[in-house]
């Protein structure tokens, strides 16, 4: 049997144990995809940032949220390493020949793990069923869904597309400005703004505004045992 590769095996000893690593050993490399990291220093950097920023949340709220972090965690090691065993275009995003695309897609993993709303992001449901999804961007950025598992089509709002639709007012408070499903403007007598409050297990929201005469207001429990890939087919 093949050995496990290092940047397998150096990340799954942190979703195991919680400590910080540095990423791959370059000096050790296992696999074609090891290589073609090592040999490119902005995805050296990259690597070593995840490893770093992985740690950091897994050691968030005393370890509140770890099993969230190492499920996304996993998803997304288990995605990226395809490249390598399926290397073929219809199958995933890159090829392992594309160097430009593997690097952006680390890129896309750090802008995600390392962003102000990485630890607040996931899968949170109201005690009525309502969803709240919250997806990190980069730097503090995010975007939220709602909707209502049972009424996707008529009950489904997202972040509008744009810049100033999702801010921060304070350290705590996320402020979205809402649009139709596909992140597309409301009409104006439909349009509203949400306040989320997040702690590490809930997040509350106060909205201010019609939302095409629905309400999103109240309290939502985190889902640590989902994450947002399993939302992917469903909505999009």
């Amino acid at each position: 049997m093949k050995a496990m590769a290092p940047i397998l095996a150096t990340l799954l000893a942190l979703l195991a144990t919680g400590v910080e690593a540095g990423g791959i050993d370059c000096a050790r490399v296992a696999t074609k995809l090891e290589r073609a990291i090592c040999d490119d220093p902005a995805m050296r950097d990259y690597d070593a940032r995840i490893a770093g920023a992985y740690a950091r949340a897994l050691a968030m709220w005393d370890g509140a949220i770890a099993s969230y972090v190492k499920n996304d965690q996993q998803q997304w090691l288990t995605s990226f390493q395809a490249i390598e065993r399926l290397d073929a275009a219809t199958e995933t995003d890159c090829v392992l020949s594309d160097t430009a695309c593997l690097r952006d897609t680390m890129r896309r993993r750090v802008d995600d793990i390392e962003s102000g709303a990485y630890v607040h992001s996931g899968v949170y449901r109201s005690a009525g069923g309502m969803k709240l999804l919250l997806h990190p961007g980069r730097a503090n950025g995010f975007r939220v869904r709602l909707y209502d598992p049972a009424r996707t089509a008529e009950v489904n709002l997202v972040t509008l597309e744009g810049d100033r639709s999702a801010l921060w007012d304070g350290p705590q408070v996320m402020v979205s400005t809402m649009g139709d499903a596909d992140g597309l403007p409301l009409a104006k007598d439909d349009g509203c703004t949400l306040r989320l409050l997040p702690e590490a297990l809930s997040i509350r929201v106060v909205q201010a505004g019609a939302c095409r005469g629905r309400s999103f207001e109240g309290s939502y429990d985190r889902l640590l045992d989902e994450t947002l890939r399993s939302y992917e087919l469903e909505l999009y």
